[in-house]
């Protein structure tokens, strides 16, 4: 699917016009059609992504991954659920860059086992 039937798709679902979701994520309304319509020479910025993925209330990875705009390394995060929930926990709950180095610890501890 691509990243204009996505965001059509998602908008419907909420019951959005394309003026509603362009007012919400603060984006030109007539922008946001040429994104629906495949009709940009160019994918959308990563902040327009982002802010449509916070309007449409969906995770912006996935709107991302779908514009070829994730960095090299986040494609099979992006595509896990489990991998998702757990990366927005941590992000939660991590407040320090020594718990981050905490946590690999463990993890190359218990892939050694």
């Amino acid at each position: 699917m691509e990243i204009g039937q996505r965001i059509r798709e998602l908008r419907k679902r909420k019951h959005l016009t394309l003026r509603q979701l362009a007012q919400k994520a603060k984006i030109n309304y007539t922008y946001l059609s040429k994104i629906e319509n495949g009709r940009l020479s160019h994918t959308p910025s990563v902040g327009t992504l982002r802010d449509l993925a916070w309007a449409l209330d969906v995770d912006e990875l996935e709107l991302l991954q779908l514009a070829n705009k994730l960095p090299a390394g986040f494609e099979h995060i992006a595509k896990s659920r489990d991998a998702l929930r757990f990366f927005r926990r941590a992000s939660q709950v991590i407040s320090t860059d020594e718990v981050w180095k905490d946590l690999e610890k463990y993890l190359e501890e218990r892939a050694s086992e």
